[in-house]
């Protein structure tokens, strides 16, 4: 037990000691500030939490709330835990230091999955924490529920994460000799992640007869039984909170249960896997060696792409972040939330160029690659310092890569999108050019972050693409941009809308102009200064 918490110690503290490498916040007190600016999602949060309160309330059903806010959150824990824990287990680099230590791999597993608990618990907080306590006491305060319902908190990451952690393992361990291994991860935890979808889509999609309703509002827990029913725990965590002592034995003893089965499999599964999956990376193989002239731009572009497309993290993370609206657009779609019938109605006609501009230029709005297309190299940055391209050069092709990254991608929106709502020609031709402006210009003020804060020394993989400062400051650009934006728009509302976007486009063309200035003007010599 000593070494069990001696070394989980060790892996939290450097979880953390992570977490605010990764904000690369050079002054103290700032990082402390960043550090804890997340918690500022508590506000939408709970605002969406109440909603959902006084609707189930309206119904006289308050306790669904929990019910259905641990089932979003569980679905919601294990998508996000799957690249954190491919991260911690197979691209730390800590196996070597931990090889060598006098302990069982069952501790080496639980230790590891600390970081990643403290992770999902934070997560569940926001959603499942704030359901308790809004059920717990908006009416009358209930504070045996309140206990129960911190209790059932703290337990909630479990389920999710040790079913991912089961999943995982043995899913590395047989593909991880393969040449292909860094893309098998990734279409392996992409089908995952899609079989869940599937699933959710699937369990919406069931309805019912309105005298099947009637039946079941008539029976005390009857609707209860059918939010929960596709997910036993929900019920068992809400009678639980309610006071059933039977109900919370069952919720308890399945976790119990779980955290044992991996206990028991965790030598085997765990030794397999990194036998198979070296985490300093492929070995290197002969080959032949040619010489043959290439155009340097199109080179530098497939470095780039290529340094995506070989770490599973990087290209999880991109994709995810691409196409992750359109899915949950496609999932909106197929719960019945909005029907498809209402988007092609004559009533939305007018406002096809601003739903249709939005979806396609999702990628440029979420995808801040530019933020980090220095910070993924790393400690190879170096090699595009003595590659016989100027510094202008150097910046342009990063840039030139994220926008063919993006544009990909919002063509394949676009593509998608036609199928969901009708649109014309000139539907699509006007929001075609909002979204090339818009992300010519986000894609190179972008990197200005970049350049202004590198983090070439990370970790691991997440700590390149996620919890970085970097992102949070493009976000907030984003955040800027889309409030005078808005400004912008209520003084222009009687327009047409295709007229009121290409408005828009035009600005971004002038902020793209003005963005190319401080790259190239005020940020090329402090390009060249950056030390590998």
């Amino acid at each position: 037990m000593n070494k069990f918490l001696s070394l989980t110690k060790i892996q939290v503290i450097d979880f953390f000691s992570k977490y605010t490498q990764q904000l690369n916040v050079k002054n103290k007190y700032l990082g402390i500030l960043v550090m804890f600016l997340p918690i500022l999602l508590i506000f939408p949060a709970t605002q969406m939490v109440l909603e959902i309160y006084n609707s189930f309330l309206a119904m006289g059903f308050p306790e669904l709330t929990v019910t259905y806010m641990y089932i979003a959150n569980t679905i919601l824990m294990v998508v996000v835990s799957i690249p954190f824990i491919i991260s911690v287990f197979f691209y730390s680099k800590d196996l070597r230091l931990i090889a060598t230590l006098p302990v069982k791999e069952d501790t080496i597993v639980f230790s590891k999955l600390a970081s990643v608990y403290i992770y999902l618990l934070a997560i569940s907080s926001f959603f499942l924490g704030t359901a308790v306590v809004i059920y717990g006491t908006i009416g009358e305060l209930n504070l045996s529920s309140l206990i129960v319902g911190i209790i059932a908190l703290i337990i909630s990451p479990l389920i999710p994460m040790i079913i991912a952690t089961i999943i995982i393992l043995p899913f590395m361990s047989v593909i991880g000799s393969g040449k292909r291994r860094n893309l098998m991860v990734v279409v392996g935890n992409m089908l995952l992640l899609g079989a869940i979808i599937v699933l959710q889509m699937l369990s919406s999609k069931i309805q019912l007869q309105p005298e099947e309703l009637n039946n079941i509002l008539l029976q005390e827990d009857g609707l209860l039984m059918v939010v929960g029913r596709r997910f036993p725990p929900s019920i068992w965590l809400t009678k639980m909170i309610q006071g059933s002592i039977v109900n919370g034995v069952l919720f308890i003893g399945l976790n119990v249960v779980l955290v044992l089965i991996l206990k028991t499999f965790a030598k085997t599964v765990y030794s397999k896997a990194l036998m198979k999956f070296n985490q300093e990376g492929d070995s290197i193989r002969g080959g032949k060696i040619y010489y043959k002239s290439r155009n340097k731009g199109l080179q530098m572009i497939k470095r780039h792409i290529n340094i995506i497309i070989s770490n599973p993290v990087f290209l999880m993370n991109t994709v995810l972040t691409i196409f992750m609206p359109i899915l949950m657009f496609i999932i909106i779609l197929f719960t019945g939330e909005i029907q498809g019938e209402l988007l092609k109605s004559t009533v939305l006609f007018p406002y096809h160029v601003y739903i249709f501009s939005a979806i396609i230029t999702t990628p440029a709005i979420i995808g801040s690659l530019s933020a980090t297309v220095i910070t993924r190299e790393g400690k190879t940055f170096w090699e595009t310092k003595v590659l016989p391209i100027s510094a202008r050069d150097n910046i342009k092709y990063r840039i030139y890569t994220t926008l063919i990254i993006k544009l990909v991608a919002s063509l394949i929106l676009g593509i998608m999108t036609i199928f969901i709502i009708p649109v014309n020609l000139q539907t699509v031709l006007v929001a075609t050019v909002f979204c090339i402006t818009s992300t010519l210009f986000f894609s190179s003020i972008d990197i200005v972050i970049n350049i202004e804060r590198p983090l070439l020394n990370w970790s691991n993989p997440t700590a390149a693409v996620k919890n970085n400062l970097n992102i949070l400051l493009a976000l907030l650009l984003r955040l800027v941009v889309g409030v005078i934006g808005y400004g912008l728009y209520k003084l222009i509302d009687g327009w047409e809308a295709s007229v009121v976007m290409l408005v828009f486009s035009g600005l971004f063309i002038i902020l793209y102009f003005i963005s190319i200035y401080i790259v190239y003007g005020m940020y090329e010599e402090k390009f060249i200064d950056i030390a590998p």
